[in-house]
């Protein structure tokens, strides 16, 4: 018996991760109320995927398809992103089949999609916007690159499908007419897709073969003595060889630096152009040279004996980055020759990938460089976020969804340390208890920190150009800061606060198709502005101890918020420019808004939640940083297990008894309405609540005969975490009984079961359940519960 070509042989692991695909993808589409196509949410699924794993940054969404006349697509892109500076433009482009099957990518399709996006990249470059729709965001992107065309260096063409692409990509694709403008075509299909996802979102390794891409190999020395740890090589590179380099792969050759290239404005960079113009052959006395890593090398040994390097893999520039950049960029902007131009290279490769990402950070501490770089710059483990960890698991607060407990904000110092932490209880209860007291809603990244508390310091401009530029820039000016002065618990507290306004802020934004302010592709630029500008207005004093203590923000407050949206909204519209997402990125455009007048928030409203100069010396200048947890728990439990009903009775008990002030009144109904709305108990309602049990029992008040006089009914609120904990409950054997259950009845859609499927794996793999498919899934065991369903 012959096969057929085109038939795909079974690789079950394949087969399941296509299911796990389709599912998220149905269940995301079901999940997203503004109405989206299934090619959308691959498409932006694919993408998230693809930043978490550092293959692209800054991504968008950007669904756009031109026809001609003939009907027949003659553009169509899916997605992009821009690296900051403009050297990289990412144009992402999908074939999606609703299918949970893998399936071929036929060749001429293939075609199509390389031949629509540099369709629609060779109209961008070249100005052709009457080919693109104007009301479109395509239309702002293609005017963008227009305008800045010569800054651009490497154009980076993602194809994405969910199905097997069995071709090879063009190695050599130009545009007429720009022609200086680099090419890579990248496809992640199905299997690639899967190999990620295998990989736990790693990035995949850079993999340079010398001798075939740039017709040269690398003579060098290899340390003379061995050992288990690492091999070292020195070499003398051309400076051409690595200004091709940074032309085909650009910023991804310095993940593993400590720092952004700095542009040739500053000093050490405008020292590497002139040496390169007018001495270069005195560029290598001069230059410090490049530390850099690999995984692997390869070598020969040349008709002279001379040891040589042919290949590298996962190659990394750790010490040198600005020095490579410098070299490209001089190259093409001045036409500068680097025949003359050679570099110093230490290669180191460590053999334990255990100990990779221990070691590396250490070499680029140690390593000559043209800047110095500070302690702070080695990130996860600086002093800094190591103080922050320690006060985030020790600083409680107040759950607003369940008075009866306390909470802690978990500062996620590492990637996936919530996650390791979780998975180390050794028992499902413990684990359960784990996710209680730390609720996932509460986790905070460190580059989050960077983003809120630039934001209060006014530099959102900084917080506009992407997560890790924000994040780099923050703790290069953090550092003086914290050697004058340790981050304490008010600190920290702060920081929550400033997490709480910023999620209330960017809720009152709005959602797509649900009556938002504007434009919601804007929406992060124009929350970060709003609350810079709120915070100069009021000269940084909000109060974020009350917000700390509420754990919310009031709503006259946040209409206050609203106004300031629309009027940071409306001057950026007022710009008219091809896309704010870049204009924001401007300490111009910033300085701009400052100077607006005539803002809309009312300041009396306003400065009714602004810190006094007697809190102020309270909150910040007390030498005591210690807070009385226990008796503040001890006091919550007091009031908590009296439960609703003695609350709301204690009010018409008063009535007539007149046991309380009119202040303790005040109090009481406070907690009442808090607790109906399990609404969470400030500090100071607790220590207040608690006197007034004291007062009341002093008193000998019947506590049971005011509760009597109540006619609401104690309910306790279900929370997320709670349903989490509920559904985490079920075992393989549950789950597949529900699933069967949902089947051959049909009391449930296919919708609700693709998401019942789609928990099911996020259950197993412990990650984050968005509240709307907690929810779903509720809803869709609860049509089966005549079964002996229980959840």
């Amino acid at each position: 018996m012959t096969l057929q070509k085109d038939v795909v042989h079974s690789d079950f692991e394949l087969e399941q991760y296509l299911q796990e695909v389709h599912h998220e993808i149905n269940s995301l589409v079901y999940s997203d109320e503004n109405g989206t196509s299934k090619e959308n949410k691959f498409t932006e699924y694919v993408m998230e995927l693809l930043s978490e794993a550092g293959e692209t940054e800054g991504i968008r969404l950007c669904s756009y398809v031109k026809e001609n006349k003939w009907e027949n697509v003659q553009f169509k892109i899916n997605g992009y992103a821009i690296e900051e500076g403009l050297e990289t433009l990412d144009i992402f482009i999908a074939h999606f089949q609703d299918t949970n099957h893998i399936y071929r990518v036929g060749k001429t399709d293939f075609e199509n999609l390389i031949k629509w996006s540099t369709g629609f990249i060779n109209a961008a470059f070249k100005g052709h916007l009457d080919d693109i729709e104007p009301s479109t965001e395509a239309y702002g992107l293609a005017r963008l690159v227009r305008d800045n065309q010569k800054e651009f260096i490497r154009v980076n063409v993602f194809i994405l499908s969910n199905g097997n692409i069995p071709h090879d990509p063009p190695k050599s694709f130009s545009l007429k007419s720009l022609e200086d403008l680099s090419f890579t075509f990248q496809v992640w299909d199905a299997e690639r897709l899967h190999r990620l996802s295998q990989s736990k979102y790693n990035r995949e390794p850079i993999e340079i073969d010398f001798e075939a891409t740039l017709g040269k190999v690398i003579p060098c020395l290899k340390m003379p003595s061995a050992n288990d740890l690492y091999e070292c090589y020195l070499a003398i590179v051309p400076g051409s060889v690595l200004a091709t380099l940074y032309r085909n792969y650009g910023t991804r050759l310095l993940e593993s630096n400590v720092r952004a290239f700095l542009q040739q404005t500053g000093k050490i960079n405008k020292g590497i152009k002139d040496t390169i113009i007018n001495k270069p052959f005195m560029f290598l006395p001069y230059n410090n040279g490049l530390a850099t890593t690999a995984q692997e090398v390869k070598t020969i040994r040349l008709d002279d004996g001379q040891l040589a390097i042919t290949g590298v893999k996962d190659f990394q520039i750790v010490n040198g980055g600005q020095t490579t950049a410098s070299l490209f960029h001089t190259e093409k902007r001045f036409k500068a020759d680097l025949s003359q131009v050679f570099v110093q290279m230490k290669l180191t490769v460590i053999k334990d990938e255990d100990k990779k990402n221990e070691t590396v950070p250490f070499i680029s501490r140690y390593a000559n460089s043209q800047n110095a770089v500070s302690e702070l710059d080695l990130t996860s483990n600086n002093p800094y976020l190591q103080k922050l960890e320690e006060l985030s698991r020790t600083t409680f607060a107040i759950d607003p969804e369940n008075t009866n407990k306390q909470t802690i904000w978990f500062l996620e110092r590492v990637k996936g340390q919530y996650k390791e932490a979780l998975n180390k209880e050794p028992t499902k209860g413990k684990k359960d208890a784990f996710v209680i007291k730390y609720p996932r809603n509460q986790i905070i990244v460190k580059s989050e920190i960077a983003k809120y508390l630039n934001i209060w310091k006014q530099h959102p401009h900084h917080v506009s150009k992407g997560a890790q530029k924000n994040y780099n820039y923050f703790l290069s000016e953090i550092k003086d800061e914290f050697k004058s002065k340790k981050p304490n618990r008010i600190y920290w507290q702060d920081i929550v606060a400033n997490a709480i306004l910023f999620q209330v802020t960017d809720r009152l934004f709005g959602r797509k198709n649900q009556n938002p302010i504007g434009d919601t592709n804007v929406k992060s630029q124009t929350v970060a502005y709003t609350l810079s500008y709120f915070h100069r207005i009021t000269r940084n004093r909000l109060n974020l101890g009350f917000i700390w203590e509420k754990q919310f923000v009031p709503e006259d407050l946040q209409d206050e918020l609203k106004k300031g949206l629309k009027f940071v909204y409306d001057f950026f519209d007022s710009l008219n420019v091809a896309l704010v997402s870049e204009t924001a990125k401007s300490e111009k455009t910033w300085k701009a808004l400052t100077e607006c007048k005539g803002h809309p928030m009312n300041m009396e409203a306003i400065n009714a939640y602004l810190i006094s100069d007697k809190e102020f010396k309270e909150r910040y200048e007390s030498v005591d940083d210690k807070t009385e947890e226990t008796k503040k728990y001890a006091d919550l439990q007091k009031i908590t297990s009296l439960g609703v009903k003695f609350w709301d009775g204690l009010w018409l008990y008063n009535r007539n008894s007149k046991v309380l002030s009119t202040y303790q009144q005040s109090i009481a109904s406070i907690i009442c309405k808090k607790l109906r709305e399990s609404g969470g108990l400030s500090e100071r309602e607790i220590r207040k609540g608690a006197e007034i049990i004291d007062i009341l029992a002093e008193s000998k008040i019947d506590f049971d005969k005011v509760a009597v006089l109540s006619q609401l009914d104690d309910k306790e609120l279900v929370d997320p975490s709670a349903l989490y904990n509920r559904l985490s409950k079920l075992n393989n054997d549950d789950w597949k009984r529900i699933i069967d259950l949902g089947e051959q009845t049909k009391l449930m859609s296919y919708n609700e079961i693709s998401v019942l499927k789609t928990v099911i794996q996020r259950l197993k793999r412990k990650e984050n359940i968005d509240l709307k498919r907690l929810q779903t899934t509720q809803t869709a065991i609860d049509k089966i519960k005549k079964f002996g369903i229980k959840v």
